[in-house]
């Protein structure tokens, strides 16, 4: 059997040579079976309880275009750390007629299933112990009077200081108390990254060693923040010498747990320190920033009531989704989003909200709107994807089409038993029993079973009827979706085929205007007749070009 091995660990704190430590314990492993390597796929430092991970979408497609037979791991949760991804995609492996070999599961065993829900629930399991032990001894940290780690601007953590505890940087806690000067004299949160980005005065976090990087330059959402969560420059208590934690946990996706959404703690559930060492912030400036933000709140807090009147006047509460691209659309130059800037254009957020990406060339809503809507139909409307759809069909059928799988061996022995018991009993050689009539009877039964099985034809099942027209629906709701009226079901079409970062603008060598690149990497899936599922990769067109 040809084999794909599968490599993976999970924190960048692992070494490197992980990978190659289970490779070698992999192929020691396919060795032992008879298998012939013929594939290695790997993935470093990133959780198995995501499905976005390169080398592991990269080996379920080699496994849908049938390059191997069976995937070699070191155990299970390599490949997968939650039950949501692991039980739908061993279900598609075996439609694909592949089976998974670890030192833990073995799915060509008839016990695989029941062994694969264990150890996927283990492993899930672990994956959600590490975390609260995790937290544990946070706690432990912080109430023994230390910090329990993070970055705050304007310190010096106490892994990096000469004391070993929270120390307060001198020329950041000057940029601190500048910061607080120009917003409780008028200065709004974008106008101050504004002029701190023309200062040249480095962000937070533009020193430090992070996987990924949106942009290094001040964005004024990094000085406003949120009041009510404690995020934002202006409202981080530990400027006036108070430090909270556990004032809110990030909770992980069952789905997907690289997607996360932070949940605020009750107030009964904070750990609070205080320490005059740690105050930037002089008590009058801080009740003063305090004090602007309060009335704008209460200005904001008017205003949006007004607009909830006027649409329950009109068609009921809530506010629907008003663009089709927003959050769809990554800056090319920077990574962050683009934004609404005005009721006509979009822009990069980096630009907008501080100054802190030189990406400043606004676009037409309308315009990168339909150019992404005329690829998507461009897409959707070729014939090969229909035929793929169809081929695809047809591989998992044939699958299906197999005579069923008798143990003739097995069958052999047992006629050979019943032969020569029945010859015994009957020739007096042998007493009759209950307990060899009881041998006699189950001997029998099961050499029916298999009898009966090994009679059976080749089960055969034909492609389901009308598959093309029943793809061009499929096709032509998505495209009734995304040219309707409704944004929310547009964005919900969307969702289903562009992948993260998706849509990409990206300023030309001259900056006179913008690129627009946009794949399609999504699966489509169709429910058919006799086929639970098929998954008709999607490939990108090709990059529309536009000038402003």
């Amino acid at each position: 059997m040809r084999a794909a091995i599968y490599s993976r660990y999970s924190s960048d704190l692992q070494r490197e040579s992980s990978i190659e430590d289970q490779e070698r314990v992999c192929e020691r492993l396919a060795g032992t079976q008879g298998f012939t390597v013929v594939l290695r796929f790997q993935d470093a430092a990133i959780t198995g309880g995501t499905t976005r991970r390169p080398g592991y979408q990269a080996l379920l497609t080699a496994g849908r275009h049938g390059e191997f037979d069976v995937i070699v791991a070191e155990d299970t949760s390599r490949l997968w750390r939650n039950m949501s991804e692991q039980a739908p995609r061993m279900a598609e492996l075996e439609d694909l007629g592949l089976h998974v070999v670890t030192h833990d599961l073995d799915t060509r065993q008839e016990s695989s299933a029941i062994l694969g829900a264990v150890t996927g629930a283990m492993s899930e399991a672990y994956r959600k112990e590490i975390g609260r032990r995790t937290r544990r001894g946070q706690e432990g940290v912080v109430r023994s009077g230390k910090s329990a780690g993070g970055r705050a601007y304007g310190y010096v953590p106490g892994a990096k200081s000469i004391s070993g505890h929270l120390e307060v940087d001198p020329e950041q806690a000057a940029i601190v108390r500048r910061i607080f000067e120009d917003y409780a004299s008028g200065k709004s949160a974008r106008k101050i990254a504004a002029d701190l980005n023309a200062d040249r005065i480095p962000s937070p976090g533009s020193s430090w060693n992070r996987s990924q990087r949106r942009t290094q330059g001040w964005l004024g959402s990094a000085i406003a923040g949120d009041p009510a969560r404690g995020s934002g420059i202006l409202n981080n208590e530990i400027y006036r010498g108070v430090m909270i934690w556990n004032r809110s946990k990030w909770v992980r996706s069952a789905r997907d747990s690289s997607q996360r959404r932070q949940i605020l703690n009750p107030r009964s559930a904070w750990v609070t320190m205080t320490d005059e060492a740690w105050r930037i912030v002089p008590d009058e400036l801080w009740q003063r920033v305090k004090a602007r933000q309060r009335a704008g709140q209460e200005r904001q807090g008017a205003v949006v009531k007004a607009g909830q009147a006027q649409r329950k006047r009109r068609a009921g509460a809530g506010r629907p989704a008003k663009h089709l691209l927003t959050g769809f659309i990554k800056c090319g130059e920077c990574g962050s989003s683009f934004t609404a800037a005005n009721r006509t254009y979009y822009a990069c957020s980096g630009y907008v909200f501080g100054r802190a990406c030189g990406n400043k060339l606004h676009v037409r809503r309308e315009l990168v709107t339909g150019h992404v809507i005329d690829g998507i139909r461009e897409y959707l409307a070729d014939p090969a994807l229909s035929a793929e759809a169809t081929r695809r069909a047809q591989r998992i059928l044939a699958a299906r089409q197999q005579a069923p799988a008798v143990d003739h061996k097995r069958l052999a022995e047992l006629r050979a038993e019943v032969g020569n018991l029945t010859d015994a009993i009957a020739g007096g050689l042998l007493r009759r029993s209950p307990a060899l009539g009881r041998r006699l009877a189950e001997a029998e039964t099961e050499l029916a079973r298999l009898e009966d099985l090994a009679a059976q034809p080749a089960k055969v099942v034909t492609l389901a009827p009308r598959l093309g027209e029943r793809f061009a629906a499929v096709r032509g709701r998505l495209g009734k979706a995304l040219a309707g009226a409704d944004p929310e079901r547009a964005r919900a079409a969307l969702e289903d085929l562009l992948p993260p970062a998706g849509i990409r603008l990206t300023p030309d060598p001259t900056r006179s205007f913008l690129i627009l690149e946009a794949e399609i990497e999504t699966p489509l899936a169709l429910v058919t007749k006799g086929v639970s599922e098929i998954m008709v990769a999607g490939a990108g067109f090709e990059p529309a070009t536009f000038g402003l």
